[in-house]
């Protein structure tokens, strides 16, 4: 059996009982963390809680050695750690489909996740999210243009918009970073989609008790940098927004 276990947002402690319930039933425990990161985790808590080892696995060992993975599925107990919810990722999504496949069993624990976080701690309503969109390092002329496409679209029909930040080998970008890279796209395209004065929020290390939240002019919360709170942050951009979303943001408005 394979079982996909979500973490949740901070540490081992958002584990449910549920999850923990099953570690402890597992032949074998793995960890990934390279799809996003837990700022308050502990393996060597972990591994106490789960009361055996727990190894963590790379971005290359869980994409191209998948099959080990599988492979020892189709004997053993085998569980999956992932911050989160488990089935977020398409990477995750991907294994559970390959298993189903082979007739290995799949057990799915549900666990909080920034997409449902992050709208309750800024005070937005879920339902008027519109696509999500991640901001990648620009790194030469490699500058996709997915999120600003994205960010113009949900704006078009008064929708908020949720932008992960990138994360790479451990190194994550500042909410103060994703606004540069929109501000450098706007005035390569120049479609009106975001300026220095756009209203945006920052939600710095969610479901932590550290988690700051902070409202303002796109500019000013750019100059803020590390006032921001620690990473990971996500940025989220206001569509239209309903009086009491109105009244929560002036809870956090920075001049």
């Amino acid at each position: 059996m394979l079982v996909l276990v979500g973490m949740g947002l901070y540490d081992e402690l958002d584990l449910s009982l549920r999850g923990l319930q099953e570690l402890k039933a597992c032949d074998s425990v793995y960890v990934e963390l390279y799809t996003s990161r837990m700022p308050g985790l502990s393996l060597s808590r972990l591994q106490e809680l789960a009361g055996k080892e727990v190894r963590r696995l790379s971005r290359r060992e869980l994409e191209e050695g998948a099959e080990r993975l599988l492979e020892e599925a189709e004997h053993r107990r085998v569980a999956l750690l992932v911050a989160g919810d488990p089935l977020i990722s398409t990477t995750h999504s991907a294994l559970r489909l390959e298993a189903e496949k082979r007739g290995i069993p799949v057990r799915v624990v549900h666990n909080a996740s920034v997409y449902s976080a992050v709208p309750s701690a800024a005070g937005l309503h879920n339902y008027k999210f519109g696509r999500c969109a991640t901001i990648p390092r620009a790194s030469g002329a490699y500058m996709p243009e997915t999120p600003y496409h994205v960010l113009r679209e949900n704006l078009e029909r008064g929708l908020h918009t949720m932008l992960l930040l990138d994360l790479t080998e451990g190194e994550e970008m500042s909410a103060a970073e994703g606004i540069e890279y929109l501000l450098e796209l706007e005035s390569r395209l120049g479609m009106g989609v975001f300026s220095p004065s756009t209203t945006a929020v920052v939600v710095a290390q969610v479901g932590a008790p550290e988690c700051r939240i902070t409202a303002g002019r796109a500019e000013r919360l750019a100059e803020l940098g590390e006032a921001l709170g620690g990473t990971p942050h996500t940025l989220v951009v206001p569509g239209e927004l309903h009086f009491m979303e109105e009244e929560w943001l002036r809870r956090f408005w920075v001049d």
